[in-house]
């Protein structure tokens, strides 16, 4: 496996407040493979990335 993420999560807040934007994403990509990160604005992707 080239590049491996494993059960990502990702809270803001704290408390009542607290938002969980990203919860248990998983996936790997293999050297050589092309892999795009689509969906609308607000979705997570540079949250996943960062």
């Amino acid at each position: 496996m080239f590049i491996e993420i494993s059960d990502i999560k990702k809270d803001y807040g704290s408390g009542e407040s607290r938002v969980e934007v990203l919860k248990g994403i998983s996936f790997g990509i293999e050297k050589g493979e092309f892999c795009v990160l689509l969906g609308p604005s607000g979705s997570g992707k540079t949250t996943l990335l960062n």
